[in-house]
């Protein structure tokens, strides 16, 4: 499958996990043993994509402490994967080789309800608020980026039939909006990444990262709000918007 084929199916609706089997060689990853994580956070420029999982993963060393929630991130664009730990803003970079397998698994779990290219009513909605779905949205922000994300609250004005969704108060690294930044990290730090084994080694970290937060108000109007918006009292107006709904 292309980078051109993953990326339609998941603007139509697909969700994205991975499917890995840890290097057992690697002492945490002793022993074998297979793991999968849900990837619901998506950005989507051109045909690279950052997938994200919740930031609720909470690494421990077993009678020491528990570490600061983060989430896993993984991309198309190279074999470099990293952790994310929104409280420090800190990224830990890895290779993909601490895997003996990494796969892309898709789920057709979710249909289309609502597509601002062409649906005026917003009935479908109204609908699956009532019947207590789960929602998710894909939108092509004024920056020509796709951004796919869970929908945390959903709105529907009755009397002005209109809704309002909004997305999860979540936030993920910059550089996911701009692909080309992981390639020049990987050359920048060539000789950490081109070691014979650099999935052996522990990742490479980074501290500050600048973070983009990932909370909106979209509206069926054609506006939203980001984070920034809400901040500067402003909004934007979307080049698309699809409303999904979790398949029964």
């Amino acid at each position: 499958m292309t980078d051109k084929d993953i990326v339609k199916q998941l603007i139509n609706g697909a969700s994205l996990r991975t499917f890995m089997v840890p290097d057992e060689a690697i002492p945490s990853n002793y022993p074998e043993h297979i793991e999968t994580f849900d990837l619901p956070h998506l950005i989507i420029k051109g045909e690279a994509f950052w997938g994200k999982s919740e930031s609720v993963h909470a690494g421990y060393k077993l009678g020491e402490k528990i570490y600061p929630p983060c989430s896993f991130c993984y991309t198309n664009i190279t074999d470099l994967f990293c952790s994310y730990t929104p409280s420090t803003n800190a990224c830990v970079f890895m290779d993909k080789k601490r895997y003996r397998k990494h796969n892309w698994l898709f789920k057709n779990n979710y249909r289309l309800v609502w597509d601002s290219e062409g649906d005026s009513s917003t009935g479908g909605i109204k609908r699956g608020i009532e019947d207590g779905e789960k929602f998710k949205i894909a939108m092509l922000d004024s920056e020509g980026i796709w951004n796919i994300h869970p929908v945390e609250l959903p709105m529907y004005y009755s009397q002005e039939q209109y809704f309002a969704l909004n997305s999860p108060g979540d936030q993920y690294p910059m550089f996911f909006r701009t692909p080309c930044e992981i390639l020049e990290l990987q050359e920048k730090h060539a000789a950490f990444f081109n070691k014979k084994a650099p999935g052996k080694t522990s990742g490479l970290k980074h501290s500050d990262i600048q973070a983009f937060y990932s909370f909106y108000v979209l509206k069926s109007d054609g506006s939203y709000h980001s984070t920034y918006d809400i901040a500067r009292g402003t909004s934007q107006r979307y080049k698309r918007l699809k409303v999904f709904v979790e398949r029964p």
